[in-house]
């Protein structure tokens, strides 16, 4: 059989070294600068093996022929290879880290999941693997379940190794009793292996491991000690840590009290001092969706007593920018305030803000300067400012903050430590809409078509990953990589797409082991932004030997 690989990445040339050594022909292996047109013209088949976002565009720049067009996506159903005739899909379900080990795993067999036309069967056979079929309407849910399998498992030996190396632990120490684990599921199903103190309701234990974690690392275990928790059927951990976690806890309802002073706001919150117990805060501009909720319910996870507050802030709202029309709704958002555990819900108006007009501003300049604040030039300094006030008001807590605003995160991050502030600040996920659109309040002004429209900054991020993560450290070419995404949708308009040191938010020569992508776009009239972290751990970089 002969074949063309469009795609040669880590999955295409490991397909292609595992064909080619079981006896099928390579004809080509073609690249994004290729001229993909005649790529089905002298071959049996085409595999593509881009990444999943490019795959219908690949798709649809080879002109069909008598070849059969395969892509090796476990998402993707086949409408995607659109125009050609005989199509199929061959999903490896394993991981292929460099085409030398990835071809040698795929000639090993084991199980692909196929679609389609018989040759995606033949091409399983080939290599000595077993074919399972897996329609179209089924794949997401199978390729999430793989990415369980195999990345989570990744994240968490990840998290061992960190872990191991504070303790003063070589990592191999650890190796036995992982793959004992592993097999104990194997042979007797996940609730049977189970061990430890959350599969035996030792909440001690829990709580001395939660105090001996670095804050960075409580959230996954909490999660996961907690996951651990109700397969054991016994109930969740509500420790008093600097959990960001939100999910996996509990949290009692509450009937928030309305505080519209400064003055109540600060007496209550002293006395509450006073009787020992801590304070999390929540400041947010109202029109509450479960992004915010988040926040409170980890901050609920974590403190005796939640406040969160409501205030429209003027000073970060440009006079360009639609102040009066910004989405404001009290009673619904002291409902998802009292679900999500909120105590206090600090809800002044601009007089109580500010009696009279502000001639005091607070600026993190390096910070604020670029991205969105390049943009909106006086955004940052208004949150700033009235950040530093709800902090003097509310006093030394924990505040929390969502992702999503990565800048501001950042920006806020500085300022506190910047200006011995007694607030500990806290960042938590971002939380999506199942098609993975951020949560937003200014997500209310798309109309549908814009709402569909509006994932694009998700796809974009994603193919922004999975360069860095195929190797590309070229902060530029990454840009690029979002960048088309982006162009490719009619109703979004890009401001950035960038690929920044997650510290400095700064563009660096080289990507390193850590990179935040950031991106920003219109919609309709609609901004909206959004950001990910990309960890690349051992990943090789382009161009550097094996």
């Amino acid at each position: 059989m002969l074949f063309t690989v469009v795609g040669p990445g880590r999955a295409g040339l490991s397909f292609a070294g595992a064909l080619v050594a079981s006896g099928w022909q390579c004809v080509a292996t073609l690249g994004r600068h290729d001229d993909l047109r005649l790529a089905a013209a002298d071959c049996d088949v085409v595999l593509i093996t881009v990444p999943d976002d490019q795959i219908a565009a690949v798709a649809a720049a080879i002109t069909p022929g008598r070849a059969v067009v395969v892509h090796a996506s476990g998402a993707k159903g086949l409408d995607v290879l659109a125009p050609h005739a005989r199509r199929a899909s061959v999903h490896p379900l394993m991981s292929l880290p460099d085409p030398e080990t990835g071809a040698g795993k795929l000639r090993r067999g084991g199980v692909f999941a196929v679609a389609g036309d018989p040759v995606a069967e033949r091409i399983v056979t080939a290599l000595g693997g077993r074919p399972v079929a897996v329609d179209d309407g089924r794949r997401p849910l199978y390729h999430a379940t793989a990415a369980v399998a195999a990345n989570h498992l990744v994240a968490l030996c990840a998290q061992v190794e960190r872990l191991a190396a504070r303790a003063g632990v070589p990592l191999d120490a650890y190796w036995d009793l992982m793959e004992t684990t592993l097999e104990n599921v194997r042979r007797s199903g996940p609730i049977p292996s189970l061990t430890g103190p959350a599969a035996r309701g030792d909440s001690s234990t829990i709580s001395l491991h939660l105090e001996a974690l670095p804050t960075d690392e409580r959230t996954l275990y909490l999660v996961l000690a907690n996951e651990a928790a109700r397969l054991a059927g016994r109930p969740p951990y509500r420790e008093q840590t600097r959990t960001v976690s939100t999910e996996a806890l509990a949290v009692t309802p509450t009937t928030p009290t309305l505080v519209p002073t400064i003055a109540e706001l600060r007496a209550r919150l002293d006395a509450e001092r006073r009787a020992g117990r801590s304070i999390g805060f929540v400041p947010t501009m109202g029109y509450l969706h479960d992004g915010h909720g988040s926040l409170m319910r980890a901050a609920a996870a974590a403190n005796d007593v939640v406040v969160a507050s409501i205030f429209v802030n003027p000073l970060q709202f440009a006079p360009t920018e639609d102040l009066a029309g910004y989405p404001r709704d009290l009673e619904r958002d002291i409902g998802v305030a009292g679900t999500n555990g909120v105590h206090l819900l600090f809800t002044p108006d601009v007089t109580e803000m500010y009696p009279r007009p502000m001639i005091t501003t607070v600026s993190v300049a390096e910070l604020s300067a670029r991205w969105d604040g390049a943009s909106r030039p006086t955004h940052f300094d208004g949150v700033s400012t009235v950040v530093t006030k709800l902090f003097n008001i509310v006093g030394p807590c924990r505040a929390y903050f969502g992702e999503k605003d990565y800048q501001q995160l950042a920006i806020i991050t500085r300022m506190t430590a910047d200006l011995a502030i007694p607030v500990e600040v806290i960042g938590c996920p971002i939380v999506r809409e199942p098609d993975g659109l951020a949560m937003s309040s200014r997500n209310v002004y798309l109309d549908p078509a814009q709402r569909a429209a509006a994932v694009v900054l998700r796809r974009a991020l994603d193919a922004g990953t999975a360069a860095i993560l195929d190797g590309e450290r070229d902060p530029e070419r990454v840009s690029d990589v979002m960048t088309s995404v982006v162009a490719a949708e009619p109703l979004a308009t890009l401001d950035y797409a960038a690929a920044v040191d997650p510290h400095t938010l700064e563009v660096p020569a080289t990507l390193g082991s850590h990179t935040r992508l950031l991106i920003a776009a219109r919609v309709g009239t609609t901004r909206l932004i959004d950001n990910c972290g990309v960890d690349t751990g051992s990943v090789r970089p382009l161009g550097t030997p094996a």
